[in-house]
This record gives C-alpha cells, sequence and structure tokens, in this order.
C-alpha cells in the first residue's frame, strides 16, 4: 500500500507542482516557479518504480547519480543511495533493475533541448512524499 501511495504521488507531481527543480547549464537553480519538464517527469515517475520496489523499508530519500566521462557519453557510472530514518549516512541498494534507472535517464537526452542534452552528471532524488529533484551537471 506504502508503494502505491508514493507512485500516485510521484504521478500526480507533474500536475500539482510538487518540488521538482532542474539546474541549467551554467549550473544556476531555475526560479522556483520553473519545473522539470513533462517529460522529466514521466521518466523520474518510471525510474522512481523501479527504486521504490527494493528500497529500504525505511527509506526516506532515493537518490540515483550519474556521472559520465564527457559530455554525451553513451555509457558512465550509476550509484543508487537510500537515506533511512534515523541513519547518519545513506546507504547503497540495488533498484529492480541495475540498468534500467540510468538507461531510462540517458536515452531522455534526446527529449532535451541542445544546451541541456550536455550533461555529464545528474542526480535524482525521490522523496518519500512523492517529491522530485533533478539536477543536472554541465562541464565548465
Amino acid at each position: 500500500m506504502r508503494h502505491a501511495l508514493i507512485m500516485l504521488l510521484l504521478a500526480a507531481a507533474p500536475t500539482i507542482g510538487f518540488g521538482q527543480t532542474a539546474a541549467t547549464p551554467d549550473s544556476t537553480p531555475k526560479k522556483p516557479e520553473s519545473t522539470a519538464s513533462k517529460a522529466e517527469a514521466q521518466v523520474a515517475q518510471e525510474i522512481a518504480r523501479c527504486m521504490v520496489q527494493t528500497a529500504p523499508n525505511d527509506w526516506q530519500r532515493l537518490y540515483m547519480i550519474v556521472e559520465l566521462p564527457e559530455a554525451g557519453a553513451p555509457a558512465g557510472r550509476v550509484r543508487y543511495m537510500a537515506t533511512r530514518d534515523f541513519a547518519p549516512e545513506p546507504v547503497a541498494f540495488t533498484p529492480c533493475d541495475p540498468q534500467l534507472p540510468a538507461k531510462l535517464l540517458m536515452e531522455s537526452r534526446e527529449t532535451q533541448s541542445a544546451e541541456r542534452r550536455g550533461w555529464t552528471g545528474a542526480r535524482l532524488v525521490i522523496s518519500r512524499d512523492g517529491r522530485f529533484d533533478l539536477n543536472y551537471d554541465f562541464p565548465k
């Protein structure tokens, strides 16, 4: 039941404007009224489905951190972490399919504008209440 409620909140996020953010290429966060694109929200929802399935029972936030060796690289490094109730440090965990969330995010570059497509790092943070943040790092 808990996972169903989280997925319902994530599904509603693009409609009700939950705390979605996306950094601009100069790493300056957009103004609060900006939200993730519909495509980014859909990808975050698909990724969340996989990550929530195998997350620790007491998770508060789930993190997917993608690091690419260069802009536009077809592959890179991905880590999945979870913060837990009363735990001082995040713990690593394995999502339902270790490759699927990163693959979905990498494929989503095709829907991004040319100036946003050249990211070298991405951080997706999913909160237990259904909010998400998606931030990109760009080469200097």
